[in-house]
């Protein structure tokens, strides 16, 4: 009896068709772009923190230490889109400024100015093409963005007084 019972239970379980062909296909959300960049965004965020500043038609957010100068800045003047890094790229001369987020990158032209405090600057006009796009990665809130010049890469936290200042620009 049991090799009968054996057998008609062996013959079941070769009929029936794997759980994998009865259960429909399980619901994947797609996957959010991935930014071959990303590894950049691994270093430790530069110290300091974000401000707002509203003077005249300037509406900026700057980041850095207390009482000290700032390392970043992202300045909207009259619909003109600035960014500023301190950093030293001697002679003065044109450059790249390429930002980083974890879902894409942007390389702006840009140039170094070596007289008084360094800084590495890139300006965008009301009307340039890349400006929505840089409002539009560096607008929604993520946990940090990379800046690379000449080889160099800095990482700062986001911030909402980036998105402020970024508002004034849109």
């Amino acid at each position: 009896m049991r090799v009968i019972l054996t057998v008609l239970a062996v013959l079941a379980a070769a009929c029936s068709p794997p759980a994998s062909q009865d259960a429909p296909p399980a619901a994947t959300a797609p996957a959010a772009p991935v930014n071959p960049d990303t590894a950049a965004l691994g270093a430790n965020p530069a110290t300091g923190a974000w401000t707002f500043h509203v003077a005249e038609s300037v509406s900026a957010a700057g980041f850095g230490l207390p009482e000290s100068e700032y390392q970043f800045i992202i300045a909207c003047d009259g619909g003109k889109l600035s960014l500023s890094n301190e950093a030293e790229l001697t002679p003065d001369q044109d450059t790249t400024m390429r930002i980083i987020t974890a879902t894409q990158s942007i390389e702006l032209p840009a140039r170094s100015f070596n007289e008084g405090l360094p800084t590495i600057t890139t300006d965008l006009a009301a009307a340039d093409p890349l400006k929505p796009l840089l409002i539009g990665m560096l607008g929604a809130p993520t946990d940090r963005f990379a800046v690379e010049i000449a080889g160099v890469t800095q990482v700062f936290p986001w911030d909402d007084e980036i998105a402020q200042a970024l508002t004034a620009c849109s």
